[in-house]
């Protein structure tokens, strides 16, 4: 397991975009299935959330918690998924 720190755009805030954040998570790179003796089936990857903060802004600790949720949903999304497996690969590199 790993931990990694990649940049999202949060879609809400008083802004007129999308706000900068960057969210750190965990990566752990799971495991092929196994065919010999008994069968197991792969483990896949995963990545877990571990923090977002906004990169220009402050935010008080009602907003702090609606960027937690967001963070960690975008993380178990297909698109923000695959965006920290390949930056976690990136980095391992």
């Amino acid at each position: 397991m790993s931990k990694h720190k990649m940049t999202a755009y949060a879609p809400f805030g008083l802004q007129p975009d999308s706000l900068e954040c960057v969210i750190e998570y965990t990566y752990s790179p799971g495991s092929p299935a196994v065919y010999y003796g008994t069968p197991q089936p792969a483990d896949p990857a995963s990545v877990d959330f571990v923090s977002v903060k906004l990169t220009l802004h402050t935010i008080d600790d009602s907003m702090q918690k609606m960027l937690d949720e967001w963070a960690a949903e975008y993380l178990s999304e297909d698109y923000g998924r695959a965006k920290a497996l390949d930056n976690a690969m990136d980095d391992d590199r």
